[in-house]
């Protein structure tokens, strides 16, 4: 992403529209002007009306167009020498002289300036982007200073993340995240490429080196070269697995699959190309993913996983004979059905010794575990992540 000098005439996408409006709300007078006084025509509007005249920014044609140059250029103000800088002001004042609007401007100046203190004040964890333009000066983006800032930075994320390398979308998503948590924010339809951009989930190995062999396949023919690279650490990944499972290397993994990714403009097929970013399969079992197998899934002390469709294959009967009267009275109904929520409610109860029994019942039943010796009490450790990636593969 770049921060060039920008006004709203052209604004394509209005996200910075959208994001000056919102801290700086227009008088009326803006917000019902018609198209025409706010943008005007760029074929017909002559040079001089701009007050950037030289690349045509900012007009200054109508009252509503005036003050919203005067909004923008407030924001971009940085960005020019400053001779340029304050040629485009002195324009702009005395075109809202002209139209009855200098009060407001100048009380919209003066609320901007007094941001840009209080900016100068906030740390860069309080801003979702920060970096050094190609001019040495710092520019940061989005920021995180209240739930409303927060997620207005991750519907953003969301929208503009592939304009981002990996390492940095990683860097910006978990800053998100950090405020996200901090300030008790919902982020609803944006959580999920968050968690996955920032790291926030496992694969297992196997995963890992197929996804580097399916992109080494689709680079075959074009790129040679880089399919041989990818070839060769699929099957370094196949060699060592345990290097592979640890946060660091799919990290590691995921930046340098980005790069090829834009090298070879594969990142294209990303979304509507059905092609998956590379954080969208090496972390893809996530919290969430493991909190939803939980949900839908029952662990024993031996360390064992059911599903819980599968409990209904049980008859009172079999558990009266495996478990005892009072096991089988307290997961039924009426001592004649299996109550299934009470039957997983109870099983993780159980000591060990009951616990065997009972996973020897379900073998007899033919019951197969979905997860043997998960673990799956800790759904924050990486083994039981690693476990459900292997299931899920």
């Amino acid at each position: 992403m770049t921060n060039s000098p920008l006004d709203h005439v052209h604004d394509v996408s209005g996200q910075e529209t959208h994001r000056l409006t919102t801290l700086f709300p227009p008088p009326d007078f803006v917000k019902s002007a018609s198209v025409e006084r706010l943008n005007g025509d760029a074929e017909k509007l002559p040079r001089h009306v701009y007050a950037d005249q030289h690349n045509k920014l900012y007009p200054c044609h109508s009252a509503p167009a005036t003050w919203m140059s005067a909004l923008f250029f407030a924001d971009k103000r940085a960005q020019f020498d400053e001779n340029t800088a304050h040629t485009i002001h002195d324009r702009i004042t005395k075109a809202a002289a002209y139209f009855g609007i200098a009060g407001l401007v100048a009380e919209l100046e003066k609320t901007a300036a007094s941001l840009d203190e209080d900016e100068d004040e906030d740390e860069d964890d309080d801003w979702s982007v920060v970096w050094l333009s190609k001019e040495g000066q710092k520019e940061r983006h989005w920021p995180l200073r209240n739930a409303q800032e927060v997620k207005f930075a991750a519907a953003h994320f969301t929208r503009y993340r592939d304009e981002f390398v990996f390492d940095d979308r990683h860097k910006i998503a978990n800053k998100i995240l950090a405020k996200a948590a901090a300030y008790h924010v919902d982020l609803e339809n944006a959580a999920d490429a968050l968690a996955l951009a920032a790291g926030c989930g496992a694969c297992a190995a196997k995963t890992a080196s197929e996804f580097l062999q399916a992109r080494a396949t689709l680079l075959r023919r074009s790129h040679s070269d880089v399919a041989a690279s990818l070839e060769k650490l699929a099957a370094a990944v196949d060699q060592n697995p345990e290097h592979a499972r640890t946060a660091a290397t799919r990290l590691k993994l995921a930046a340098a699959v980005d790069e090829i990714d834009r090298a070879t403009h594969l990142c294209r097929l990303y979304d509507a190309g059905g092609l998956a970013r590379p954080e969208e399969v090496l972390f893809a079992v996530t919290e969430k993913v493991a909190r939803d197998f939980m949900s839908q899934n029952v662990e024993t002390t031996t360390g064992n996983v059911y599903a819980l469709t599968d409990l209904e294959k049980l008859a009172v009967d079999d558990l009266r004979e495996w478990l005892g009267d009072e096991f089988a009275d307290a997961v039924s109904t009426g001592g004649v059905f299996v109550d299934c929520e009470k039957l997983a409610a109870i099983v993780p109860t159980l000591d060990r010794g009951m616990a065997a029994t009972f996973d020897r019942l379900l073998q007899e039943k033919q019951v197969d575990a979905v997860v043997k010796q998960a673990a799956a009490s800790n759904l924050l450790s990486d083994e039981q992540l690693y476990a459900l990636a292997a299931q899920a593969g």
